[in-house]
């Protein structure tokens, strides 16, 4: 019997909007990430009826959110990008943006281009560790409404809803 070969982390690349409202500007979040997870975290709902010895559960939402753990490395953009948010304490509109997750083992026809998920998030930046006199940051990508569902080219660093047409 031949052996199952798992999926490498490496077929995932993540990207995050560090542009502005007119216009976006996505970034590899790589190089200095240490961890970057994802959690649906699906919530449930159970419910017990009358003629039934065990209870009926359902998936009623998730609770989603990406913790990641990065070396300050200031020249990654992205990095860069986090830190600010949690040194300048910035809250609402100021701590969200787009984060794109990016299957690399799933290529589209259009060259350059793969299945993709793209998620609106708050930036939730927890805490700026010492790792053996090296500086870090941890927390989380908080998400925020439903998941999008699209194609990312890598080589432009622009996402392409389900449906739409790439510009």
């Amino acid at each position: 019997m031949a052996l199952k070969s798992v999926r490498q982390r490496r077929m995932q690349a993540n990207y995050l909007d560090i542009g502005t409202a007119e216009a976006e500007n996505f970034v590899l979040m790589g190089t200095g990430f240490t961890d970057l997870n994802e959690e649906p975290g699906a919530q449930t709902s159970s419910k017990r009826y009358v003629n039934d010895a065990s209870t009926s559960k359902g998936i009623t939402g998730y609770e989603w959110q990406a913790p990641y753990t990065a070396d300050q490395i200031r020249s990654e953009e992205a990095i860069a990008y986090i830190c600010e948010i949690g040194e300048l304490l910035k809250t609402g509109a100021d701590a969200e943006t787009d984060y794109v997750i990016v299957d690399l083992d799933q290529k589209e026809s259009a060259e350059n281009t793969y299945h993709a998920r793209k998620f609106h998030v708050a930036i939730e930046v927890a805490s700026f560790g010492n790792e053996d006199g090296e500086m870090n940051c941890e927390g989380n990508l908080l998400g925020i409404g439903d998941v999008v569902e699209g194609t990312f080219n890598t080589s432009t660093k622009k996402f392409t809803a389900k449906g739409d047409t790439p510009s």
